[in-house]
């Protein structure tokens, strides 16, 4: 390690947190691994390998908050496999100016048109019956939400159901699906995948809603609508830690339904999307207007770099780095973004074969950095293709932890480390740690953080 880059990223970072106090950045979606607190340790470590100002390709653009901080003083280009992250990114780096009052006229008009006729009106059995049966559990009676809560969506949902209540509400809300002709419409498909299992019913048809009048826009008018329905999705999730790894689960393991589901429903499945998605808008809305050209591609990160496309600036790296397969945590927000209508993966069990609890996409990515077999590959293909085309480096990284009980990573520094050195001129390797990523929320399901949580590898060709 070299104290003396290490001391001058450190200092400068100490400035620059300090004059920037008052521009703090805005986390759009709860995401796993945010780099909120190391922006300026990011920053500071590209200018050790760039020219000031040098146009900056992060690589793994997730959330969007490195991209959007450096957008501030160099053309970015955001690059992420996931549509989902395209279009936060692209919101974030090139923002939409809408009149917002329009807008809004616009989407209670839809409302209001589709309580009469749309998703809203087929939604009514459920959302009745769930109101009905949240009132009964806040009154002390939990079983018939528990029922519905497991129950899950329509892609999930059996119709052998035991609780005739829950039965006759899913049966009677397909058949008004059918009868606006559009059982499997576009226009449903919110309600359809995620309605009752990570939204409530009524949320669910109302981004069905915000997505139609969304959709209805110019490509450039909906660039900041389209990410503000994501980061509305990412708040009123009903999940342990704002992630959509698995609906919450309504009973204990020895299937006893837990006392506090009413409080764990209501805190979430009560907010009104229309209004999380003004707010958020607004939100979006007051991004300045860039100042350099900036671009959000859509792309494998290999296929990027071979591309050939980015040249004469420096590339930002923060793969995943632990053995969960991030798309399982962000599949509904890619569905939402992509607007499809995705077949759904399954689990067998006991010779049996159903729908995934989760309701994940068959397609979904999964990463081979999160692969143990598969990471040391493509980090080698990455350091190489970087190399290869003439670019420096700054590559993010969460150390191997040995502490009891600690979640591992899938490599370690110093096998990193080896392998960039086999690529780069020079590798040095700076600690940034002290503080850990957003994890899931609740004690018993995650593992203790090292105490040094993050590293920047520095790397110049």
């Amino acid at each position: 390690m070299d104290s003396a880059i290490a001391q001058n990223i450190n200092d400068n970072r100490l400035r620059s947190e300090a004059a920037r106090q008052k521009d703090a950045p805005w986390r759009p979606i709860h995401y796993l691994g945010s780099k909120l607190r190391a922006l300026p340790a990011i920053e500071e470590a590209l200018r050790e390998v760039s020219e000031e100002g040098a146009p900056v390709c992060d690589l793994f653009a997730g959330s969007g908050t490195v991209a959007s901080w450096l957008s501030r003083s160099r053309p970015v280009t955001a690059v992420d496999i996931q549509e989902y992250s395209r279009v936060i990114c692209d919101a974030m780096l090139n923002p939409s100016r809408l009149a917002l009052p329009e807008l809004e006229a616009r989407i209670t008009t839809a409302i209001a048109e589709s309580k009469v006729s749309g998703v809203l009106r087929a939604a009514r059995p459920l959302i009745e019956l769930e109101e009905c049966l949240v009132e009964q559990a806040k009154l002390g009676e939990p079983t018939g939400l528990a029922n519905l809560i497991e129950a899950s969506s329509f892609m999930t949902f059996s119709r052998n159901h035991a609780d005739s209540r829950i039965m006759e509400a899913y049966l009677a809300s397909e058949r008004m699906l059918s009868a606006t002709g559009k059982p499997s419409d576009l226009s449903t498909m919110v309600f359809r995948h995620f309605g009752g299992a990570y939204f409530s019913f009524e949320q669910a048809a109302k981004l069905d809603v915000l997505l139609d009048v969304v959709h209805s826009l110019t490509l450039g008018e909906r660039r900041s609508p389209l990410a503000a329905i994501l980061t509305t999705a990412s708040d009123i999730v009903n999940t342990v830690g704002k992630q959509f790894a698995q609906p919450i689960r309504p009973r204990d393991k020895h299937g006893r339904v837990k006392q506090t589901l009413y409080s764990q429903v209501a805190r979430d499945r009560f907010k009104d999307p229309v209004t999380i998605f003004l707010s958020s808008l607004e939100k979006y809305s007051k991004f300045p207007l860039p100042r350099f050209e900036h671009s959000a591609v859509r792309s494998d990160y290999l296929d990027f770099i071979r591309l050939g496309s980015f040249k004469n600036g420096v590339v930002y790296a923060d793969p995943p780095y632990t053995r969960d397969h991030y798309s399982r945590f962000y599949h509904a927000l890619e569905t939402i973004a992509l607007r499809d209508d995705p077949q759904i993966s399954t689990n067998t069990a006991h010779g049996v074969t159903q729908p995934s609890r989760g309701v994940y996409r068959l397609d979904r990515h999964q990463s081979p950095f999160c692969i143990r077999s598969k990471a040391p590959t493509a980090f080698a293909q990455m350091f190489g293709e970087i190399s290869r085309v003439g670019l420096s480096l700054v590559l993010s990284y969460s150390p191997y932890s040995s502490e009891k009980d600690s979640h591992p990573r899938v490599m370690t520094v110093d096998s990193i480390a080896k392998l960039a050195k086999k690529e780069f001129a020079t590798v040095e390797v700076i600690s940034i740690g002290g503080f850990s990523h957003s994890r899931l929320n609740k004690s018993e399901l995650h593992k203790e953080a090292s105490r040094e949580a993050e590293f920047l590898f520095i790397c110049r060709s």
